[in-house]
């Protein structure tokens, strides 16, 4: 599928580096954002620009990357979205939505994208824009499966990995689960950080250690750097973690699946974006907030 044309729709921080992997593949690609400006660096790249959404829809796929739910919705509002144009003018075949968004979002998408006589699929992502950019990336993909060869294809481009999950909104799911289960664990690192620091031993010690043992993984390794520089450079905000939190609560409310840690979580993730401490920052900025709910001050130090 190498001359496959490309529509990317939504350049936030994540979109533009997923979409700038679909170039540097040398797909044919043709951008729009919300915000025109966004699309310049891609423009210099060599992609397209387009004047509405609804010329997306002349790509024969449409790839999006969206903030949330009614975001999505916007993308096929009849009157305004994808497919808001004279159906003569669409040559889209496959719409690839990698949102974070709820299997009841995804799936009115794909019933709006049907009845355009267009497959949808989900392919929600996983990893920060450094992870993306540097191809570590992994999506779960699930949907029409007519059209699952070709968003793994697509998919495959930008990261290194592919879970094929199911064929409605499975892949949302797994998703959710995965950043619910994300969040508590960074609330939990947090955590034992202060408790380490306030008893006296160097939170970078904690984290050598932690790492090394059975309960490490890349991502306690990535925020061992947070943890004990006390530098929060962006990669995820509380904020849109808190959204994925709401998200995955309100999937267990609907499924009668008590959820007492994660619950616990959201009310620490609001506590923290109440505080102002993790203002335009990384949500690793919870351990400033375990901190101070330890009457404790954490100072800056090095890695070992």
């Amino acid at each position: 599928m190498s001359e496959t044309t490309v529509a990317w729709v939504g350049l936030g921080r994540m979109g533009v580096v997923m979409a700038g992997r679909l170039l540097a593949a040398d797909t044919p690609l043709s951008v729009w954002n919300r915000t025109a400006a966004k699309c310049a660096p891609l423009v210099e790249l060599g992609a397209t620009q387009l004047h509405s959404v609804a010329d997306a829809a002349s790509s024969d796929v449409v790839f999006s990357m969206v903030l949330d739910d009614g975001a999505l919705a916007a993308l096929h509002d009849p009157a305004t979205g994808l497919f808001s144009g004279p159906p003569a003018q669409r040559s889209v075949r496959v719409w690839i939505d990698g949102s974070t968004v709820s299997p009841v979002a995804a799936e009115t998408a794909a019933a709006a994208a049907a009845a355009a006589g267009v497959a949808y699929v989900s392919a929600p992502i996983s990893g920060n824009p450094g992870v993306v950019e540097s191809g570590n990336a992994i999506f779960a993909v699930s949907g029409d499966p007519a059209a699952l060869d070709t968003a793994e294809e697509l998919c495959l481009r930008i990261g290194r990995l592919v879970h094929r999950v199911g064929s409605r909104a499975e892949a949302n799911v797994v998703k959710l689960c995965t950043n619910a289960l994300l969040a508590v664990t960074m609330q939990t690192i947090a955590e034992i950080a202060v408790l380490a620091d306030k008893v006296g031993v160097s939170r970078a010690a904690l984290m050598g250690f932690v790492n090394e043992s059975a309960i490490g993984s890349p991502f306690s390794r990535y925020k061992t750097a947070n943890m004990v520089e006390l530098e929060f450079p962006t990669t995820f905000t509380a904020q849109g973690q808190r959204k994925d939190i709401r998200l995955a609560l309100e999937l267990a409310r609907q499924a009668e699946v008590p959820m007492p840690v994660l619950s616990e979580t959201e009310v620490a993730f609001s506590r923290l974006v109440g505080s102002g401490l993790g203002e335009g920052l990384d949500f690793a900025t919870l351990v400033l907030n375990a901190a101070r709910d330890a009457g404790h001050t954490l100072q800056p130090e090095e890695l070992t």
